[in-house]
């Protein structure tokens, strides 16, 4: 069973590798921004909750984005593994996650910061994303350096992460997780 957590900065291509990744392995590719855009989408508190933070640049807190997590790991195409990007990327969203699993892998896509704010301002761009701006995107940069990078150490530790270089084509990238992974190329 695959427990896969992919991290790496904002732009690394986190989505893009962990979609493509999910359907080589046959389990869902659980987004945490994803799921967080989609719960906004709704109505309820929660959903308001959610959209005035995003709206502010801020990341949603710890206990809403477990809240939104845990409802999503207890549907059964879950039980034969997943891949999760983008979570968790703090001390505190680490310990909660821990109480639900160990991941088998932990994937880091790096990407120096330089990459990460094109990439995100050509995102931007293309999906019409009013929470990609130069200075929310700096923002999250620097949070991913102070919080998410010291919390990758744990699972360092415990010999689960394998880096791989995030900077070149969907394709070449792709090529270096497959390698990872043992998975041939299969054109």
């Amino acid at each position: 069973m695959h427990k896969i957590l992919i991290l790496g900065p904002q732009g690394c291509g986190k989505g893009t590798q962990a979609a493509l990744l999910a359907k080589k392995l046959g389990i869902p590719q659980l987004s945490m921004g994803q799921l967080l855009r989609e719960t906004a989408k709704g109505t309820g508190e929660l959903a308001d909750e959610i959209r005035a933070i995003q709206a502010a640049g801020q990341l949603v807190p710890d206990h809403i984005a477990i809240k939104v997590l845990d409802a999503r790991l207890q549907l059964p195409d879950t039980q034969r593994g997943y891949i999760l990007d983008g979570f968790p990327r703090n001390e505190e969203q680490f310990l909660a996650f821990e109480k639900y699993a160990t991941p088998t892998m932990v994937l880091v896509i790096d990407v120096p910061p330089e990459e990460s704010l094109p990439r995100l301002m050509k995102r931007a761009a293309l999906e019409h994303r009013n929470d990609d701006t130069p200075e929310i995107i700096q923002r999250r940069l620097e949070i991913y350096e102070n919080d998410t990078r010291p919390m990758i150490r744990h699972y360092e530790d415990r010999g689960l992460v394998r880096v791989v270089n995030g900077v070149g084509t969907i394709d070449e990238v792709a090529e270096r997780i497959n390698v990872v992974f043992g998975i041939e190329n299969v054109g």
